[in-house]
């Protein structure tokens, strides 16, 4: 009985064991496509981040090897696209700097601007609205309403503008209602924690957001708020640059080369590196509105976006700055709004026109 007894319970074991193999065989072949399509889509994966990894690691290279050479290349492109039109009617002035002029190798100022403390400014004395008044300083050259960053920059706008016969300046800087401490300048381009000048009592939550600058009287050099509607005079800024007379396009140390041929992203990159340049990388607000000066919409930026808060450039620079709007149909970047916002488009499919960045390099 007892040998009868291990005999069947060895033959209940072998029904058991091939019932599991069973159930395994009829899982893979009733899902073998979707367990196909993962371990390729993570083949796929793998091999991007490969490609990705060693594409940076290239350029950073090929920088590397530029920068040895003593000249820089110039890319041989043009564009058929004209500068978006930087008239204005404004009425500026020249002014006599106690700097130095500022020669072939040395900083200076572009769009007729005057060098003043590392900055480059531009008096305008129509008077108009705030609203008026950053346009028109758009319009010249992608420039902004000027800041002030120190007891320095601040007198040096007195010295700018004596004999002027102005009495108030539009300034980059914007106050909401609930006091001075929530003002920040044009462009997210920093708030006032380090310095201001503001006449006491001010700023208020009365008479307006905007902030001028006074120039007259017992109280000139110091800040006041007023009416965003109120007509002004103002001054306009941009960031001083190495002098380059082959560049075009020449912005805080850059040459910005516009091309206008249908491109994707990678082959646009290959052009744009072929000539000692990259495409076109971001780091600041002021940066992106100086492009929409120079291009209209939509035009192709050198980043791919993994995800709305991940951008990695082309030429390897680090993200400081991100204007993505919408990634939902793609990872390569492109400019597409007047804004200058940044969109998501297909990197294998979707092509336009493009800007490479160079670095200038000082004699």
């Amino acid at each position: 009985m007892s040998k009868s007894y291990e005999f069947e319970e060895l033959e209940c074991d072998e029904p058991t064991q091939q019932t599991r193999f069973e159930k395994i065989q009829n899982v893979a072949s009733d899902h073998w496509k979707d367990i196909l399509i993962g371990v390729l889509s993570q083949i796929m994966y793998l091999s991007f981040v490969v490609l990705l990894t060693y594409f940076l690691a290239r350029q950073h290279l090929c920088e590397t090897e530029l920068f040895t050479s003593s000249t820089l290349p110039t890319i041989p492109i043009t564009s058929s696209r004209s500068r978006p039109d930087s008239t204005s009617t404004s009425t500026t002035r020249s002014v006599t700097s106690t700097i130095p002029t500022p020669s072939v190798g040395n900083y200076t100022c572009t769009d007729g601007f005057t060098y003043i403390n590392n900055k480059c400014w531009k008096l305008v004395t129509s008077s108009q609205s705030r609203a008026d008044a950053d346009q028109a300083c758009y319009n010249l050259g992608g420039s902004t309403l000027f800041s002030i960053r120190s007891d320095q920059e601040n007198q040096a706008v007195l010295d700018f503008v004596k004999n002027e016969n102005v009495d108030n300046l539009w300034t980059g800087l914007i106050c909401d209602d609930h006091g001075q401490f929530l003002c920040t300048w044009d462009v997210d381009s920093g708030d006032i924690s380090a310095y201001n000048n503001f006449a006491k009592t001010y700023p208020n939550n009365v008479t307006g957001g905007c902030i001028y600058y006074m120039t007259t009287g017992s109280q000139a050099g110091q800040w006041t708020n007023g009416a965003c509607n109120k007509a002004l005079s103002f001054v306009c800024e941009l960031p001083a640059t190495i002098h380059d007379e082959t560049c075009k396009y020449n912005y805080n140390n850059y040459c910005y080369i516009t091309n206008d041929q249908l491109k994707i992203s990678s082959d646009a990159q290959q052009i744009c590196t072929s000539s000692g340049s990259n495409l076109v990388s971001i780091h600041s607000a002021n940066e992106n509105r100086f492009l929409t000066t120079i291009y209209s919409p939509p035009v192709l930026v050198g980043g791919v976006a993994f995800s709305s808060n991940l951008i990695l450039w082309y030429d390897g620079t680090p993200s400081t700055f991100n204007n993505i709007k919408s990634i939902t149909n793609g990872n390569c970047l492109f400019i597409n709004d007047t804004h200058g916002g940044w969109y998501g488009f297909d990197c294998f499919t979707g092509s336009g026109d493009f800007i490479c960045k160079q670095k200038i390099r000082e004699m």
